[in-house]
């Protein structure tokens, strides 16, 4: 009992010297695959592609995330409503 002891005495010695932090480091809330510390976008969708640093990814730049753009590659000229498809060319 007494080596249980000191094995617990050593677990909170080092949780408390910042040494281990027992899932916090390693949290990742909106399960986007990037942990929280260093998740820009803390919010990300369900399903939708992130990059490195937890944001949706929008590949053609369009203001509305690949998960919910039905019309992907449009023109960046192109103002677009919230499903991603163009309303109006603006050049």
């Amino acid at each position: 009992m007494r080596k249980f002891g000191y094995a617990i005495l050593s677990v909170a010695i080092l949780v408390f010297s910042g040494c281990v932090s027992p899932g916090l480091s390693q949290m990742d809330s909106d399960h986007d695959g990037v942990v929280d510390s260093k998740d820009v976008c803390p919010n990300t969708p369900s399903l939708a592609m992130v990059d490195k640093f937890g944001c949706a990814i929008d590949s053609d730049k369009d203001g509305v995330i690949d998960l919910l753009d039905k019309c992907p590659n449009t023109p960046i000229t192109n103002l677009v409503n919230k499903n991603g498809c163009t309303i109006k060319k603006l050049q």
